[in-house]
């Protein structure tokens, strides 16, 4: 069984990430207050703090959803027409044969690395070779 992750960072601009997550991604805010708000990211739960003097912003080495092919279309479509600077574009492996996978890399407005995901099969990627 495959259970949520929750992932909490520090950006040094609160309202800038959350247009990114909200507006351009399509995820949904959850809890909110001053100095923190709750995205759900795809099914799991990303926390994301205002930066303080006691609080330093830091990026985070990357992180991504797995999505089904057409949700990863359709985040790639979203980027696209937002005009989000991709990193390493659109890609797909093996298409259609039993590995085929396709991903593609962002950074939201912190700098932190985003990498969408799909797979054709993801129970395949949890085999023990």
């Amino acid at each position: 069984m495959i259970h949520p992750f929750h992932l909490s960072f520090v950006v040094p601009d609160k309202e800038l990430a959350r247009s990114f997550y909200i507006d351009t991604l399509g995820c949904s805010l959850g809890r909110d207050n001053e100095t923190w708000f709750d995205i759900l990211f795809f099914g799991h739960q990303l926390t994301i703090h205002q930066a303080s003097e006691k609080l330093p912003a830091f990026q985070i080495n990357h992180f991504g959803p797995i999505l089904n092919k057409n949700e990863w279309s359709a985040v790639v479509q979203k980027c696209e027409d937002n005009a989000i600077e991709i990193i390493l574009p659109a890609t797909i492996r093996n298409t259609e044969k039993e590995g085929e996978s396709g991903k593609f890399i962002v950074k939201d407005p912190s700098g932190n690395v985003l990498e969408f995901k799909y797979y054709a099969d993801f129970t395949k990627t949890l085999a023990k070779q």
